[in-house]
């Protein structure tokens, strides 16, 4: 954890502790309690936070503010917060919904990605900005999927080498550019994918996944071509991707939200030609591709307060973005092949 300590949860439980050389014992290593901990849940058996190991303990220790997550095995995820000055941990915000957590991940301060054991994931967004303490307190759900498998580890990385490209892009090394005309070839680009945290995953049944976070253009454009393969393309079985992968939990069921089906996705690229330029049509009739989405469908109006589920540093769209974006040429079939490459080249 943050200045070199260890952030422990267990039970009810979450304590902050020092290691410490023995004066009596040269060589042994004490394990101190610091402050007086947090009391709060219920099983507690997960704890995560931002602090990574490659960072040196000087840094760590003067971070702003010392966050982590808790999951509970019944009561979900819970913000807590330490303060060195007083040695003491808060709890400052909670998900309210009884999710039985299998794993957890801290994406940014401010989103959170979780597992249940129905299998489904789930995203949760903490909103310190919001008007009312009742809002300042809950965490929201902002995002819900149905991975079909029961997640029990997640962990911050990819499965592809690191580049020397900018953070979240694949580059117009990778397509076989080079350096001279790179420029060139991102500025004729409609569609650039951009990337925020990226996790990998382990389910209980051996699978090995990885989930990106998208910017809020990039979110907008691969829901757009996800819809428009729903419409177009005919699934194997004439089984209903939709109704996959909708959350379900006891009697509660509504459709996914705040995620983008990868498989799903890069079956575009073994379509036919005729196929591929129907989907880009409905896209092209849809237009939707060109507007920004915060993770939670298609609004007229966006809370510029509220970050996107996915996206960590993008801004907001102005107007006169708007207005160029629509004004904008409609896509092609190579527009969409080249961003679909883009992203299958990330994991």
């Amino acid at each position: 954890f943050y200045g070199g300590n260890i952030l422990v949860t267990c039970g009810s439980k979450t304590i902050l502790c020092q290691l410490f050389a023995s004066v009596v014992t040269p060589g042994e290593l004490l394990l101190n309690y610091v402050g007086s901990g947090h009391h709060g849940h219920l099983i507690s058996l997960y704890i995560k936070s931002l602090v990574s190991s490659d960072k040196s303990l000087s840094k760590r220790s003067t971070e702003k503010k010392q966050l982590a997550i808790v999951g509970d095995l019944m009561r979900s995820i819970a913000l807590v917060e330490y303060y060195p000055k007083h040695q003491v941990i808060e709890e400052l915000a909670r998900d309210f919904n009884s999710n039985f957590c299998t794993e957890i991940a801290m994406l940014t301060n401010n989103i959170y990605l979780g597992s249940e054991n129905y299998n489904n994931l789930f995203v949760l967004q903490y909103n310190p900005n919001a008007t009312t303490e009742q809002a300042r307190v809950r965490l929201d759900t902002v995002g819900h999927y149905h991975l079909g498998e029961m997640t029990n580890k997640m962990v911050g990385g990819s499965l592809i080498m690191p580049s020397n490209n900018p953070a979240g892009t694949v580059g117009a090394a990778a397509n076989g550019k080079g350096a001279s005309d790179k420029a060139s070839y991102e500025t004729n680009r409609k569609v650039n994918i951009t990337v925020g945290s990226q996790t990998l995953y382990g389910t209980v049944d051996g699978t090995i996944g990885s989930i990106l976070g998208l910017g809020g253009k990039s979110f907008a454009f691969l829901n757009s071509l996800q819809k428009a393969m729903d419409a177009i393309v005919r699934p194997v079985g004439d089984l209903s991707r939709a109704q996959y992968r909708a959350w379900e939990q006891d009697q509660k069921k509504h459709a996914s939200c705040g995620f983008v089906d990868g498989d799903w996705i890069e079956t575009f690229l073994d379509l036919s030609r005729p196929t591929m330029e129907r989907v880009v049509k409905e896209m092209n009739l849809d237009t939707r591709w060109r507007i920004r989405d915060d993770g939670k469908g298609f609004r007229a109006a966006r809370d510029d307060g509220r970050q996107n589920l996915m996206d960590t540093e993008d801004g907001g769209m102005g107007s006169t973005d708007v207005r160029t974006s629509l004004h904008a040429s409609a896509l092609t079939v190579e527009d969409v092949l080249g961003a679909v490459e883009e992203i299958s080249m990330l994991h």
